[in-house]
């Protein structure tokens, strides 16, 4: 009974196009007529699903035949599905499958998946912890997204380095300092490029491990000592020589010590937050007011000094003048004369002092030009002041030549002889007193063009002859432009470059290269070198006449100081 149920079952399905293979795979042929199966309409169409057919275990896949035979859809690739090609007649397969097939659902689900794809960003990791450094004229923003538009969160200098967390798109997502965040790719060098720039720009530091360590003169123990350091003091390393490292001591002389018995660190410039930014500023604007009230206290001692001098000239030329109507004429007109000039330092001071003060009140608003304005105003009074000074000075010194010439002297041609001397004499002591006092750009130019032959033709004279061409440009940390910005080593770096002589990039290693110059014994072109008391914390180029010009502060951009405006350590010559 079961053997014939079975038998019209199977008769039935030849009859309507299904055949059973052995790996329970179902597929469906019109045929041209219609049919019904249990739960399905006539346009239905099966396909590939976990659920029960009459007749199908769980496992069974139903093929659906809707399209031509290239578009038929199967979860198993078998001989199944070979041979339930062979059995569809072609072109019933496709006529049934332009009926019955939905393509809704498969569209849309293409469509989703290609948005899908366009949106998904792709987080790179392949160069997570190499270090990079920036390439740029002045800063590059970190942002804490990654896009132009992001908050900026920091930012890294010129040599600044990163490290790379990983890669999203153009832009590097970077850890630096206490910023993290995202910056633009292109703007930083990797790879060798980078191993090029570490090298050049590397803080390398020493910390001592033992408890003493004697500082030798040479790398070798049988050399002299000149120092002692303690455990965990931190020294700058210039050079690593065997198992010897040359270091600079804090009053920025240079000696050797045993690499055996220290640790050894490599530092480069990170990133600033917003913060620490705002924190240094700040910092460089009080040591400016700082030095500002130093240099009015100097030229008010200076002119206490020179009033005094003055007063001692004139009682010391009052009580050697005849007393003779020409002589009297001659002392009362040197006194009023010597008045007038004392009057004229007084305003001139005055002035510069109402300068200085309108500067310093200039700093308290938000208006960067009305700082730089009034700057040059305070130095343009300053240097009126110095000027009359000098004139006075000239005043008193042709009034002392000429009260000594009378009463020494009896004879009227000695007489004017004598004077005529003075008059030289006077000449000569004006001229120097004007470019050692003068401290701003256009003394050092007329100084540098007044220097005898032989110290102009000298390329240390044409390096700084060069270099104060810069001055009024501003300071940039980190920077090399000597136009658009540069710090203290990259002023000086840029400098002697343009005579093709190539120096290091740091103060500190600037300080350790070329050849030492005895303080005494310093040029125009040599460097000098000043310290902060943990190490060398900057250079300035030495002009002549007791003048340096350097990058000094964010503040004050490009200047020209008294070199002794704060005591220099040592100076180097890179030009001999």
């Amino acid at each position: 009974m079961m053997k014939k149920a079975v038998m019209q079952f199977t008769a039935c399905c030849l009859a309507v196009g299904i055949t059973l293979s052995s790996f329970g795979t179902v597929a469906f042929a019109d045929n041209d007529r219609s049919m019904t199966l249990a739960g399905l309409s006539e346009t239905s169409t099966v396909v590939s699903s976990s659920s029960t057919l009459v007749g199908l275990s769980e496992t069974d896949t139903v093929v659906s035949t809707g399209g031509a035979q290239g578009a038929t859809t199967t979860a198993e690739t078998d001989t199944t599905a070979e041979t339930a090609d062979e059995t569809i007649d072609p072109a019933a397969a496709a006529s049934a499958g332009a009926d019955t097939t939905d393509t809704t659902d498969v569209d849309t689900t293409s469509e989703e998946t290609e948005v899908q794809t366009e949106t998904e960003a792709v987080y790179d990791t392949s160069m997570s912890g190499q270090l990079a450094f920036a390439q740029c004229e002045n800063y590059i923003n970190v942002r804490a997204e990654a896009s132009a538009d992001g908050e900026v969160v920091g930012k890294v200098y010129n040599n600044g380095s990163v490290t790379i967390l990983g890669q999203l798109g153009d832009w590097y997502e970077v850890q630096s300092g206490n910023v993290t965040g995202y910056v633009n790719a292109a703007y930083f060098a990797t790879g060798e490029e980078a191993e090029e720039i570490a090298s050049a720009v590397a803080y390398n530091v020493a910390t001592v491990n033992a408890e003493g360590l004697w500082v030798h003169s040479e790398a070798s123990e049988d050399s002299s000592t000149i120092a002692m350091v303690y455990s965990s003091d931190q020294l700058e390393v210039v050079a690593y020589e065997g198992d010897w490292m040359k270091v600079v001591l804090e009053d920025g002389t240079y000696g050797y010590i045993n690499a055996w018995y220290v640790s050894y660190d490599t530092y480069y410039s990170t990133a600033e937050t917003l913060e620490e930014e705002q924190e240094r500023l700040d910092e460089q604007w009080l040591a400016y007011l700082a030095e500002q009230e130093a240099e009015a206290a100097a030229a008010e001692a200076a002119a206490a000094e020179a009033a005094a001098a003055e007063t001692a000239a004139a009682e010391a030329a009052a009580a050697t003048y005849t007393d003779t109507s020409s002589t009297t004429s001659s002392s009362t007109s040197s006194s009023s004369s010597l008045s007038e000039a004392q009057a004229a330092v007084d305003e001139a001071y005055q002035t510069y002092l109402e300068a200085q003060e309108a500067a310093d009140a200039a700093t308290q608003q938000a208006d960067e030009q009305l700082v730089y304005d009034t700057y040059d105003e305070a130095v343009a009074a300053y240097q009126d002041y110095l000027s009359a000074v000098a004139a006075a000075d000239e005043l008193k010194y042709a009034t002392t030549t000429d009260t000594s010439a009378s009463t020494t002297t009896t004879d009227t041609s000695t007489a004017e002889t004598t004077y005529t001397e003075a008059s030289t004499s006077t000449e000569t002591t004006y001229t120097e007193t004007t470019y050692t006092e003068a401290a701003q750009t256009e003394a050092a130019q007329t100084e540098a063009t007044t220097t005898s032959t032989s110290s102009s033709s000298s390329t240390g004279q044409s390096i700084a002859n060069y270099a104060v061409q810069f001055v009024g440009n501003p300071y940039v940390y980190g920077g090399t432009s000597l136009t658009n910005g540069a710090d203290c080593s990259g002023f000086t770096q840029s400098v002697f470059a343009n005579f093709g002589i190539s120096i290091p990039r740091t103060a500190a290693a600037q300080a350790s290269s070329g050849t030492s110059v005895s303080l005494s014994d310093i040029q125009a072109g040599d460097l000098l070198f000043y310290s902060d008391g943990s190490g060398i914390s900057h250079v300035a180029l030495y002009i002549g006449n007791g003048q340096v010009v350097h990058a000094s502060s964010s503040t004050t951009g490009i200047i020209i100081s008294s070199y002794n405006y704060r005591t220099p350590v040592c100076a180097r010559r890179y030009w001999s």
